[in-house]
């Protein structure tokens, strides 16, 4: 019978006594500097390694001294046996380990790859968003100084009649530049966010064609360059796309052309592809220019959001580098594409297709030329219009322009400050009722949604045109849905706002002669009429305000008198109007603002006098 316990006291309690120095000892390299704290993975081995170093031996040991218990071998057998084993059995948990360890220092080592592709990415992102702001400002900052210069010029009394209207010219090519540069930033967000849509409709291709042919042709003048227009095939009235979006598209290629363009000119070629009898036809727009041309290794980047073919082309054309990419996805969407064909110095062409729908039983064209043409759009005094129209908009500015414009056509124009002021001068003249609202959707006290739907709700079924900076497809959704007819986006086109009136009042071409001679003088005096006949009531109105300290209805009846009487061309009245205005937004004190009004008071009286005499 074997003795167990002797076997216990000469063999385990030893080794069960190493065994626990072994432990100890592990554990302090585990917890030492030795492993350090960073390599995760040589931790995560070793405690995974040591454990079963440790607890191996004991098992085998425990069941090899079974076997001589049994009598099956003796204890020098069992030793022999013990070191065999040990050897196998160590060997192959260290192999497994080193297995795990080979594979887990692979990950770190995909992962050390992943951070270092990362690290280098953010890098990039970061120098190629300075220099996107860079190019931003830049692109930004050099319209607004030139807008900035030639208004002071322009104010310059000195100047000729002709120089002056050349710095108009100035500026108004320098705002639009401007608009369509915040455009293609907002049409490229939109299209990150997956919220650009089309809306395809009936449209002439060769009156799109003509429209950005004469758009752009004072940039070709400038330049001494030739733009030219060729039909290839038959050509059909009407296709079905999206008209905007497609003259974005063109407006974009056809500005780059231009703009990379020295000498020579650019040419459009417009046709049908592959044939007006096919299944799915096409229209095909080739912009071809004799520029600077663009090196084949260069192409495959120019579709890219904020790149251009070269860092220098930034420099010298400018640019922000988005126009290619919005008009390629535009004419994805119209299922279509852009695609461009190219030689450094030797031009380049660049081809639009877009889905036209079925053709077979669409008249054609006889002659597309004529048809470039179009009818004239009317704008101020080539046209008058018979009406009254309201004009909500908080803007005294805007308030001005759109006031100024509507009277040289002889429309009849009242002002609200806000949509709480609409509501109530709607309310008011029930029994006449405006024929036409111009909206515009944020004023302060009450926004033109509300103001919207509080008259729908009273009765008013007259025509209400929505005028908002917002000039997505949600926004204008929201508008038609809050009651509205239509929809202008700021800024105001004067020749996209005489479309939208001309849809809703009557509209009466007159020669330009006639309207000259006509247009105007009447209205004007009869809004200066009106100005000194309401006076008195504003102006107590501004009394009440200032008794009771209530800062928010003197603001607003001083802005509404500056729009008043800028409209009705008081010049003498709204600079003083503009003080009042300006007194009560600074938070001036009210013995000031007292002083203001009755220094206000007095200069309308004389200029009443004046104006009566």
């Amino acid at each position: 019978m074997i003795d167990f316990s002797a076997i216990k006291a000469d063999y385990l309690a030893p080794g069960v006594e190493q065994l626990g120095k072994l432990r100890g000892r592990a554990r302090e390299i585990l917890s030492s500097k030795f492993l350090g704290k960073q390599d995760q993975i040589t931790r995560t081995v070793a405690k995974r390694l040591i454990p079963a170093c440790i607890v191996a031996p004991v098992l085998l040991w425990c069941g090899l001294h079974f076997g001589v218990s049994r009598g099956w071998y003796d204890l020098e057998a069992c030793f022999t046996l013990f070191v065999f084993s040990m050897a196998g059995a160590m060997g192959t948990i260290v192999w497994i380990h080193l297995k795990k360890l080979s594979r887990m220092d692979a990950e770190r080592a995909a992962a050390l790859e992943q951070s270092r592709v990362a690290r280098e990415a953010a890098e990039a992102a970061n120098r190629f968003k300075s220099a996107f702001f860079a190019n931003i400002s830049h692109e930004i900052r050099t319209p607004l100084t030139a807008i900035n210069g030639f208004a002071e010029l322009l104010l310059n009394s000195e100047r000729s009649e002709e120089e002056r209207r050349s710095d108009a010219r100035v500026i108004r090519r320098n705002g639009e530049h401007l608009l369509t540069l915040i455009n293609d930033i907002l049409d490229q967000s939109r299209i990150e966010a997956g919220q650009m849509s089309v809306e395809p409709i009936s449209c002439c291709p060769a009156a799109i064609v003509g429209e950005v042919c004469s758009m752009l042709r004072p940039r070709v003048a400038e330049k001494n360059l030739t733009l030219d227009v060729t039909f290839d095939g038959q050509i059909p009235k009407v296709i079905r796309s999206d008209p905007t979006r497609l003259r974005q598209i063109l407006i974009n290629l056809v500005a780059n052309a231009i703009k990379f363009t020295k000498e020579g000119g650019v040419k459009l070629a417009v046709s049908i592809k592959p044939s007006i009898a096919s299944e799915k036809p096409m229209l095909e727009i080739r912009i071809i220019d004799s520029g600077i041309g663009i090196a084949p290794e260069r192409q495959a980047s120019l579709f890219k959001p904020f790149v251009q073919g070269d860092a220098s082309i930034s420099r010298q054309y400018g640019g922000s580098g988005l126009g290619l990419a919005i008009s390629q996805h535009l004419a994805r969407a119209l299922g279509g594409d852009v695609a461009v064909s190219s030689e450094a110095g030797k031009g380049s062409t660049f081809t639009v297709t877009v889905a036209t729908g079925a053709l077979n039983n669409v008249a054609m064209l006889e002659n597309p030329q004529q048809a470039m043409e179009g009818p004239d759009d009317f704008v101020g005094p080539k046209v008058r219009i018979q009406g009254t129209v309201l004009v909500a908009e908080d803007g005294i500015d805007n308030q001005a322009l759109i006031v100024a414009k509507l009277r040289e056509t002889g429309l009849k124009v009242e002002i609200a400050g806000n949509g709480q002021i609409a509501f109530d001068k709607c309310v008011a003249a029930m029994d006449k009722p405006f024929d036409l609202i111009l909206m515009d959707v944020q004023m302060p006290v009450m926004d033109g949604f509300a103001a919207t739907l509080l008259l729908r709700g009273e009765g008013y079924r007259g025509p209400i045109i929505a005028l908002t900076a917002n000039a997505t497809e949600r926004d204008r959704a929201k508008c038609l849905n809050a009651g509205c007819n239509d929809f202008v986006s700021k800024p105001i086109r004067m020749k996209d706002l005489f479309k939208a009136i001309g849809r809703y009042l009557k509209v009466t071409e007159i020669s330009k002669t006639k309207a000259a001679a006509g247009a105007g003088a009447p209205d004007a005096a009869a809004s200066q009429q009106k100005f000194f006949q309401e006076l008195p009531a504003e102006l107590a109105k501004i009394q009440q305000a200032i008794e009771r300290e209530d800062r928010v209805v003197l603001k607003e009846a001083a802005q509404l008198l500056l729009g008043k009487s800028a409209a009705a061309g008081l010049k003498e009245v709204a600079p003083q109007a503009a003080r009042l205005l300006h007194g009560a937004e600074c938070e001036q004190s009210w013995e000031v603002l007292r002083d203001l009004v009755s220094e206000f008071a007095r200069d309308c009286q004389s200029e009443c006098a004046r104006h009566a005499a």
